[in-house]
């Protein structure tokens, strides 16, 4: 083998390595932290727990979501965060309450040096004893997906 040949492997091989080492350094790893229910109570303008709210069935509280993200990212595009809570269709002693649904999405273009972010959600409280709340992490080379089972109650 010639030791031009040899310098031509050696070249190959380090150009190899390099890409390689670009590529994983420009990969993402991101994943959904935990889905948190709050609400933001209207008297108090403030977002407290549930329980902390002064009317804490569903009276001036709007629903809060906070979804939490962690990890590292870098791209061009951004990562889709979308959001979909629904209810079905319910009977009880105060009455009949329709099925409902409410999708939102956020993009998200950077996360914090810290690897941590909270996204807030913030939907319409309307009762029921079954609430499904599915979150959905998209983006490139990205695909999470977290779920709640929780409940809006209320007054009857």
């Amino acid at each position: 083998m010639s030791s031009t040949s040899k310098l031509r492997g050696w070249l190959v091989g380090g150009v190899l390595m390099l890409s390689t080492a670009a590529a994983s350094a420009g990969k993402s790893s991101v994943s959904l932290g935990d889905i948190e229910l709050r609400v933001f109570d209207q008297t108090k303008a403030a977002i407290v727990k549930l329980e902390e709210a002064k009317d804490p069935y569903g009276g001036f509280v709007d629903a809060v979501f906070l979804v939490q993200v962690k990890g590292t990212f870098e791209g061009d595009k951004p990562l889709k965060l979308k959001v979909v809570v629904s209810a079905p269709k319910e009977e009880s002693e105060a009455g009949e309450r329709r099925a409902w649904k409410v999708t939102q999405t956020r993009e998200l273009h950077a996360l914090p040096q810290s690897g941590v972010l909270q996204v807030p959600f913030l939907m319409p409280y309307e009762c029921s004893s079954t609430v499904k709340v599915v979150a959905t992490l998209t983006g490139p080379g990205i695909q999470a997906s977290k779920k709640l089972d929780t409940a809006f109650p209320c007054a009857e």
